[in-house]
This record gives C-alpha cells, sequence and structure tokens, in this order.
C-alpha cells in the first residue's frame, strides 16, 4: 500500500510515503502535452492559466519558454494548450476564431462530467455541480451548461435553491465523495425524478483512502502539493480528520524543525499537481531533519526542562508583565501577560497569588535566566479538546457574545469563536449588537485548529426545537378538530397559516362559501383565525386547512328558507352555452337551464340574461346534497299564443315538499288527490 521512501540513496525508516501520492494520470498528461510541444514547436506556445496548481512545475514550463496567459485576446498566433481542469466551450470556439493551434490537455475524467452536465441540461434537468464554485473545472463545466447549473459547495447552498421536480447531480473530479453523498441524501427524498453522476475521479478517491488511512498510524502526515490546489487541500483535511497532526507544504524549504520534536511516524502524501521531484526534496530534507532533531534531544536529556513540557507551579508574585510562578526549578518560571490569557486582561483579573496552574515550557531558559512558561497554551489545548468533543458529540455550549463584528458576532469559549449573521436566528436579524453580552447556546459546526477557526451557530439549536415542536403539533392535530392561527402570507392560490410552529394550507377554496378572486377579499396577513382541520400527514408535514367550515353554511340557510316552487331574485354571475347560473343568496348559486330561460326557443343564452343582470326566477328543484338549485324564468312568464289559442296565464307550481305531506295525511284517511283527479293528475302539474 505504501511506498518506500528509498528515492535515489535516500532512506528513511520512519517516514511512509503514499505509493499514489503526486501526478495523476490528466496532470501527467497534461505536463507531457505541453513540455512536448515547448520542444518543439517554433511557434509561441501558452497555456490559458496555469497548466496545474503547482508554481513549481508552472515554473519548469516557463523556463521550457512556456507563457502563461489568462484570457484567449491576449495571444494572437501560435499554440494554445488548454489545462487538464478544461474550460467552457465559449473558449474553445474563440481560439478557432483567432486560427490558433489548439492543445486540449482536458482530462478525460474532466471531459466525461463535461459531457454528462450538458446532457443532463439538454434534457431538461435542473444541473447541480457539487464542487467549488471558483474552480477553473467548475467554472467550465458551468459553461457546458449554459451557465445555468447551481455550484453547491455546502449542503446549506442546496437549501436556498427553489428546486425544480427533474434534478441531475455531477460532481468536480477532486470532490469529497462525502460531500457528494449528503447532497444526494438530502434530495432523494424531494426529487421526483433525480439522476446522479458519480464523477469523482477514481485515483482521486484513491488518494484520499490511502491519505486516510495512512494519518491513522501516523504522527505527523506531510502534504504537498499547490496551496491553491483544491484535491491536496482536500487531502490534508482528511489526515487532519484522521487524528494526524498534518502541515500542508508547497517545497522542501518550509518544512520546520520544530514539527518533528517527540515524532516517531511521518507519513507523506502529495496532490495529483505535485511532481515527484518534488516530493523527493521534501522526504530527503526530512531525512536530514530527523537525522538533526534526534542529536538535539540525546543532547537535550540531561536538562530539567524541555520544550512543550508540561509542569504545575504555585503562582509566587503578580506583575504588570506577567507572573513568576515556582515550577520547582533552580529559578522561578515566568509567564508574559501574551501567555496568560488571549484576552486583554491584567495578570491579576486571571491569576492570583497562591493559585497553583498548570503551565507549558516555551524556553527553557529566558533572557534574564528564567524559563519562560505558557498558561494559555494549556488553557487553548483543553478548550479545544473541548470544542472538538462538542463538535463530534454535536454537544450544546454556553457562551457570552463579546461583541460585534463584520458579518457576525464574537464569543469566548475560552477559544475566539464566530457566529456568522446567517447562524444567530431562524430568520435574518438586521441588528446584532442586541445579543452582545448575553449568553447563548451554541452548537460547534466548524472545527479548523490549524487556522485557529471554530464557527457555531445558534440556529441549529432553535431550527431543532422548531422542528421537535412541528413534530410535536403534527401528531397531536387530528381530522376535524378546530384550531387557532395566524396568517402568515396571503398567495393567489390561497393563504398560509401558521398553527404554532407548523404552518397548514388553506387553499383559496375553502376559503369562503363564496367565490373569491383573491384571499385578501376575505383574509389579512397577522389575523387570528379559527380553522378547521380536514387533513393531516404528519410524514410530508402536510396540514389542510378550511376556514369556511368555522362559518354558517349557506347552503344549510338556503335549504330551511326556501322551498321548491318559490320566487328569488338575484343576480346573473356567470353565462355559459348550457344556461346561467344565478346568485340566489351570498354562497348560493342555482342553474337556469338554457331551456328555463324563455318560452321562445333561445340559441344564444346571452340573447336572454347577461352577467350582472338582476333577475326573478322560480325555484324548480333543490339536492342539498349535491348543493344544486333548478331555476326557471319561463315558469314566471305567460306561455304564448299558439295555433289560435288564448295565451295560457302563468301556472301556480304546487310546493313539492307541502304537497308530499299533504298525500301522506290524505293516504291515512284512505283518499288520495290521485283518487280525485285520476288521469288528470299528469296534466294538472304539467
Amino acid at each position: 500500500m505504501f511506498g518506500s521512501v528509498n528515492l535515489e540513496g535516500v532512506e528513511v525508516m520512519e517516514i511512509k510515503v503514499g505509493e499514489r501520492a503526486g501526478f495523476c494520470f490528466g496532470v501527467d498528461r497534461a505536463m507531457d502535452f505541453a513540455l512536448k510541444e515547448g520542444k518543439e514547436s517554433k511557434n509561441s506556445v501558452h497555456t490559458l492559466g496555469p497548466l496545474i496548481h503547482n508554481p513549481q512545475a508552472v515554473d519548469k514550463l516557463k523556463k521550457a519558454d512556456i507563457k502563461v496567459i489568462d484570457q484567449i485576446d491576449k495571444v494572437d498566433d501560435g499554440t494554445i494548450i488548454i489545462r487538464s481542469h478544461g474550460v467552457r466551450p465559449s473558449i474553445i470556439e474563440e481560439a478557432e476564431d483567432k486560427d490558433l493551434d489548439i492543445i486540449n490537455a482536458t482530462c478525460p475524467f474532466v471531459q466525461r462530467v463535461q459531457e454528462k452536465a450538458k446532457q443532463l441540461y439538454k434534457d431538461g434537468y435542473q444541473v447541480l455541480i457539487s464542487g467549488d464554485k471558483d474552480h477553473p473545472e467548475v467554472i467550465g463545466i458551468l459553461g457546458h451548461t449554459d451557465n445555468q447549473a447551481i455550484v453547491v459547495e455546502e449542503l446549506s447552498d442546496c437549501k436556498e435553491v427553489k428546486l425544480k421536480s427533474k434534478v441531475g447531480v455531477v460532481a468536480q473530479t477532486t470532490q469529497s465523495l462525502n460531500k457528494l453523498k449528503k447532497l444526494v441524501d438530502y434530495l432523494l427524498p424531494q426529487i421526483s425524478d433525480l439522476k446522479v453522476h458519480n464523477t469523482i475521479c477514481t485515483t482521486t478517491g484513491q488518494r484520499q483512502d490511502e491519505a486516510a488511512r495512512l494519518a491513522q498510524d501516523m504522527d505527523l502526515m506531510i502534504v504537498i502539493g499547490g496551496y491553491n490546489s483544491a484535491n491536496t487541500n482536500r487531502l490534508a483535511e482528511i489526515c487532519r480528520e484522521n487524528g494526524a497532526i498534518t502541515h500542508h507544504i508547497e517545497q522542501a524549504d518550509e518544512l520546520q524543525v520544530d514539527w518533528f520534536s517527540n515524532i516517531k511516524k511521518i507519513g507523506v502524501t502529495a496532490g495529483a499537481s505535485t511532481p515527484n521531484w518534488i516530493i523527493k526534496e521534501v522526504v530527503s530534507r526530512m531525512a536530514e531533519i530527523k537525522q538533526d532533531v534526534e542529536e538535539k534531544e540525546t543532547t537535550e536529556e540531561s536538562t530539567t526542562l524541555t520544550v512543550g513540557e508540561r509542569v504545575t507551579g504555585t503562582i509566587a508574585q503578580l506583575t504588570e508583565d506577567g507572573a513568576y510562578i515556582d515550577i520547582g526549578a533552580k529559578t522561578e518560571g515566568f509567564i508574559p501577560n501574551n501567555e496568560i490569557s488571549s484576552q486583554r486582561v491584567a495578570s491579576s483579573e486571571i491569576l492570583s497569588e497562591g493559585e497553583e496552574v498548570e503551565v507549558e515550557i516555551v524556553n527553557p531558559e529566558g533572557e534574564d535566566g528564567h524559563p519562560i512558561l505558557s498558561k494559555r497554551k494549556v488553557d487553548e489545548e483543553a478548550a479545544w479538546a473541548k470544542v472538538k468533543e462538542a463538535y463530534e458529540n454535536e454537544e450544546i455550549i454556553t457562551a457570552k457574545v463579546d461583541r460585534e463584528v463584520k458579518g457576525g458576532l464574537v464569543v469566548n469559549i475560552g477559544l475566539r469563536g464566530f457566529i456568522p449573521a446567517s447562524h444567530v436566528a431562524v430568520d435574518y436579524v438586521e441588528d446584532l449588537s442586541q445579543f452582545v453580552g448575553q449568553e447563548l447556546e451554541l452548537k460547534v459546526i466548524e472545527v479548523e485548529e490549524e487556522n485557529n477557526n471554530v464557527v457555531l451557530s445558534r440556529k441549529a439549536i432553535l431550527e431543532e426545537e422548531l422542528s421537535k415542536k412541528k413534530e410535536e403539533i403534527l401528531n397531536s392535530l387530528n381530522k376535524g378538530d378546530i384550531v387557532e392561527g395566524k396568517v402568515t402570507k396571503l398567495v393567489d392560490f390561497g393563504a398560509f397559516v401558521d398553527l404554532g410552529g407548523v404552518e397548514g394550507l388553506l387553499h383559496i377554496s375553502e376559503i369562503s362559501w363564496q367565490r373569491i378572486e383573491h384571499p385578501s377579499k376575505v383574509l389579512e396577513e397577522g389575523q387570528e383565525i379559527e380553522v378547521k382541520v380536514l387533513e393531516v400527514n404528519p410524514t410530508e408535514e402536510r396540514i389542510a386547512l378550511g376556514y369556511k367550515q368555522t362559518q354558517p353554511d349557506p347552503w344549510e340557510q338556503f335549504d330551511n328558507k326556501y322551498d321548491e316552487g318559490d320566487k328569488v331574485t338575484g343576480k346573473i354571475t356567470k353565462t355559459v352555452d348550457f344556461g346561467a347560473f344565478m346568485e340566489v343568496e351570498p354562497g348560493v348559486e342555482g342553474l337556469i337551464h338554457i331551456s328555463q330561460l324563455s318560452h321562445e326557443h333561445v340559441a344564444n343564452v346571452e340573447d336572454v340574461v347577461t352577467a350582472g343582470d338582476e333577475v326573478e326566477a322560480e325555484i324548480l328543484n333543490i339536492d342539498i346534497n349535491e348543493r344544486r338549485v333548478g331555476l326557471s324564468i319561463k315558469e314566471l312568464e305567460s306561455a304564448p299564443a299558439s295555433q289560435g289559442q288564448p295565451a295560457r296565464q302563468p301556472k301556480s307550481r304546487p310546493n313539492k315538499r307541502n304537497n308530499n305531506r299533504q298525500q301522506d295525511k290524505e293516504k291515512k284517511n284512505g283518499t288520495t288527490i290521485g283518487d280525485l283527479v285520476g288521469d288528470d293528475l299528469e296534466d294538472l302539474f304539467s
């Protein structure tokens, strides 16, 4: 798994170099193209941007008379080399228009991502790119989607995107597989048509896995590669995640002697853009340093105090410059103010004479003979341990806000902690000064000890509390419940109502028994109302509400007020091919069929009535279960004379309901209207 460190005679027994460290296939291919062209071409040769993210390799290309440009318009002839990261299609077209010789050294793995993204976009998918938005590779992939794809660096970026029903996902070739998995896990429950292409370079994944295994067994990891190289930075991050002290360097002269003190096992890995000769130089220099450190440690074994050693002592005296402490050595140790605490306060505010404290040896022999000690380093290490434990276990910590700074708040957690403005509360807070001096409950969301960076979130805790409250409310609601809520938002299709931590949808059709053009005709934002739960789905967190169900039902009122045969007056609300609708009471509409508009033949409804007309009609029938009312205008008009016959007067239409009750009564007496009228009964009511 791991290679020998015997590089041209250099042999260091306790240094392990990863077999996959250094140039990947794509970078090696691009360098070969460039060096060959630089050697053979009689014309000028340029690379569009640094060929790889390694300054030393770029210098080597420069010595081969290969120049770096950042825009096509800066070269008029010769050869242009497209680097392994790839470019937008428009750049290739621009180079072709200028008749430049083009050598496309785009890595085949990158070309695959470009093709996948382009096809997804062509097929109508909303394309998400998991990667670094500022990375040249990602910028090139964007160009293959007409710059319409969305770059997701962190999962929080995706949560701010309005997702469509069809989503396609690709990844930057050097992206972390873990980040891609988190994105896919987030999208799966939401997207009905999701296509995911794992376009992470296999070599990248193998190199990262190797680095992780190596770091687990090492005391120290040296990661070699350009500071601007995304894959090298990711390797350093992986090594730290796996518990090894990690240093990221570009070249051998950056190695520091004190890194190797008390270190027994050293691992080495390198990014895909790191030439092998740089790896060799680093390993050679490490061998020299290791030998020097071992000799120094042997010499210092006889001394009482060593750098980094921890001792416990008693504060003997406090001064304006710091504190003297008895640590049992030949002379008292001294803690300068800047080594007492990271806070800018007097030593007397933190220490007291006679107090026992633990300190770290910074310099065994200071300028005045007193060992220089640090309490701050001991405290910060303890604070880092506490912060890391809280981060790993997702524990809540409490911290006081020290001050407001640009973009957020600074808190004291034994270290400097930062709360971004977007993580202070669930909703955006414009005035952050109100939190200064407050004790806040926080969660650690990012820890970078090497950069002295701790990021905290109050929003994460508040969202968890809201989520629990929402779950409780969803589980407590039942279909048919009448509950109180507040209108939070009006939209064309209805209103959203807050039920105390979870929102339900009040569809426009459930707001009023009458037709309304917009919810604002009935409701206002901020209004407190009672609503009825029509449906509740705790799994999908969906609640359907009704407002009109809490108001009197106009149909029930209508049914109690009117009978068949009654005359009603109302306004025509709408005309259709087969008749006209008339509002007989607020919230109740009846249909006047075209055949009931006139005794004459009616070809066009609007020849008789139009929307807005006030008319009188007779109720033909009422079906309260189906909420239907049949109406007639012609029943209130005289029939026209026909074939010399006198015009009939409008007939008095009997009340069917009362008539039925009368028939029941007559049946009990043994006589019915049918018995009295006989065959003429049908004609009487025709």
